[in-house]
């Protein structure tokens, strides 16, 4: 399934984020506090990965728990999924009244329960509760007028009465439910198996007759209820789970074993959740491993314990293989070796690389090492290698990490979000691809103090959008590296004066500037000399052209002392 849009709402300081598009790699942009994380651990709980229900009393606007939680059963977060022609196939074959169905919404409350949607209606309407009571209070008038043989007056009467008395306890049942709820099949069975039941004898079943089969048309009916809401069930079986990471939650490189042991049971814990995975991962029950480090060279059993030492070893080594090589798709900042050890009571991640083969403990290297390191190995476990079932939230990935590698690792989302949807969070401009702002969606805090999402119409919030602006303002400054001569002029008049010339000079038959030269404007005179020696640096040829001012000469000579590539020729009086 492909998620084309979600909508979370009543969740922390979220009222309604409205429906928000996605495609196969989207970015939400915003500044601190604006509710990014918000956004993104609201969506995940529609199908967590880590299994974490919603919290009312915790998640709850806190603004409104006290006068509105309790009065309805309220929806978190809401996805709309397209369908595959394979996942049609076989939700048609689940529920064969869903055949046009090519797009399904799912919404998820806080009591857990799961709304699902269809964008085509089911080609035939199940039995709903009020058309059963309508159809049972039917039935109550025909069986009264209901006429015996002659001579079985006696004996129908009491066969008349079981069948009211049944039929009018039924519908009053169906008054105490919503009356657009489905009917089971099993309940409209039970009541014809009532009826049928009273029919003996071959004048009873003619007498009975138009209210069984009244009975069996209303149960063909239920069916189709039954059969949508086994096609629930599919959906809920097959939606795509959320992998939710933060880069606050990175695996310890030394766990200690019996602690962790204890606080398993908390998943909310700082790291258990990726320290769980962790162990998950290598193959090991936490007790067992805990248990393993507390032997004695005299305990009885030396033999099998001997063999246990050894097994946790070569999981250990296989482990430390798998993420070794599995890790190098992942992170291409160099190549790096992990190694897991068993020391008494502690599990520690040793990690070593091809330009430093000493080990150093995980906690020891780059945040950005610990945040992908940590990551990969909830990935790992929590898709369980269905990879292609999960859809990824980010929380800031690569926050810690240099201005140049978290465009690479925009390269890599590029590639993950191949097989895995990919919904990332950032206020970094080098996390924003500037060739694909249509990507982006600005997360921002409304005048009423709760978070908004826009795709469309950016907000007037210049902290929302600085990200946006400073990748746009990035990807242009690039194209100063694409053209290998330019003339560096002081500002915005002097390249239009220097491109008037240039027409000029066409009109005139004369020669005009070289078609590989740029004309770059500095924006002062102040600024063309840190703009020359950058793009000198990149072995860019370049010419300075200065006003001949004090300000044009003071720079000009500080050309010619620092020696620069980058020649210098001025302009008017004393140029």
């Amino acid at each position: 399934m492909q998620l084309t849009e979600f909508r979370v709402q009543n969740y922390k300081k979220i009222r309604d984020t409205g429906w928000v598009s996605c495609g196969n790699l989207t970015v939400f942009v915003g500044k601190n506090e604006a509710g990014k994380s918000a956004v993104f651990r609201g969506l995940s709980k529609l199908n967590p990965s880590d299994g974490e229900p919603y919290d009312g009393l915790k998640e709850f606007p806190r603004r409104r728990y006290t006068d509105e939680f309790k009065k309805q059963d309220w929806p978190a977060a809401s996805a709309k999924f397209s369908l595959s022609d394979s996942e049609k196939a076989e939700l048609h074959g689940v529920c064969p009244e869903l055949g046009d169905v090519q797009q399904l919404t799912c919404t998820r409350h806080y009591s857990g329960h799961l709304a699902v949607g269809y964008d085509a209606p089911a080609q035939n309407e199940p039995l709903t509760r009020g058309d059963y009571a309508n159809a049972l209070r039917q039935i109550q008038s025909n069986v009264r007028r209901i006429k015996a043989p002659e001579g079985k007056g006696g004996d129908l009467k009491p066969i008349k009465d079981a069948v009211l008395e049944t039929v009018q306890e039924q519908a009053k049942q169906q008054g105490a439910r919503p009356s657009t709820e489905a009917v089971p099949t099993a309940e409209v069975e039970t009541v014809l198996n009532h009826v049928s039941g009273q029919a003996n004898e071959d004048w009873q079943q003619e007498c009975l007759r138009s209210m069984v089969d009244s009975l069996e048309n209303l149960m063909s009916k239920a069916s189709i209820g039954d059969r949508l809401g086994a096609a629930n069930e599919w959906v809920e079986q097959n939606i795509p789970q959320f992998v939710y990471f933060d880069r606050y939650d990175v695996v310890d490189s030394a766990v200690h074993m019996p602690t962790f042991a204890q606080q398993l049971g908390d998943l909310t814990a700082p790291k258990v959740r990726t320290t769980r995975c962790l162990f998950e991962h290598v193959g090991l029950d936490v007790d067992r491993l805990a248990s393993l480090g507390r032997h004695k060279t005299e305990d009885p059993g030396k033999d099998e314990i001997r063999r246990l030492v050894d097994e946790r070893a070569i999981h250990f080594s296989s482990a430390s293989n798998a993420m070794t090589n599995k890790f190098q798709e992942w992170y291409e900042q160099r190549r790096h070796r992990f190694r897991y050890q068993a020391d008494g009571d502690y599990f520690r991640v040793w990690v070593s690389d091809d330009l430093d083969p000493s080990e150093i403990e995980l906690d020891q290297r780059s945040q950005g090492l610990q945040y992908f390191f940590s990551f990969y190995t909830v990935f790992l476990v929590e898709a369980q290698d269905a990879h292609q079932n999960s859809i990824l939230l980010l929380d800031e990935p690569g926050l810690h990490m240099h201005g140049t590698a978290q465009a690479k690792i925009v390269t890599f989302l590029d590639k993950l979000a191949v097989d895995n949807q990919t919904l990332y969070s950032t206020h970094s401009p080098f996390m924003i691809d500037g060739d694909r702002l249509e990507r982006a969606r600005v997360v921002y805090e409304h005048e009423d103090g709760t978070t908004k999402v826009s795709e469309d119409v950016w907000p007037r919030d210049k902290d929302s959008l600085f990200p946006l602006q400073a990748a746009l303002g990035y990807q242009l400054t690039q194209s100063l590296f694409v053209a290998k001569r330019q003339l560096i002029v002081e500002g915005l008049t002097d390249m239009w004066l220097i491109k008037a010339l240039d027409q000029a000079m066409v009109s005139k038959g004369k020669p005009r500037l070289r078609d590989d030269v740029i004309v770059v404007p500095a924006a002062g005179v102040t600024r063309l000399l840190p703009l020359a020696s950058m793009l000198t640096g990149h072995d860019v040829e370049i010419v300075a052209l200065l006003d001949g001012d004090e300000p044009g000469r003071r720079e000009g000579k500080k050309v010619s002392v620092r020696r620069s590539p980058a020649r210098c020729l001025g302009t008017g009086p004393g140029g």
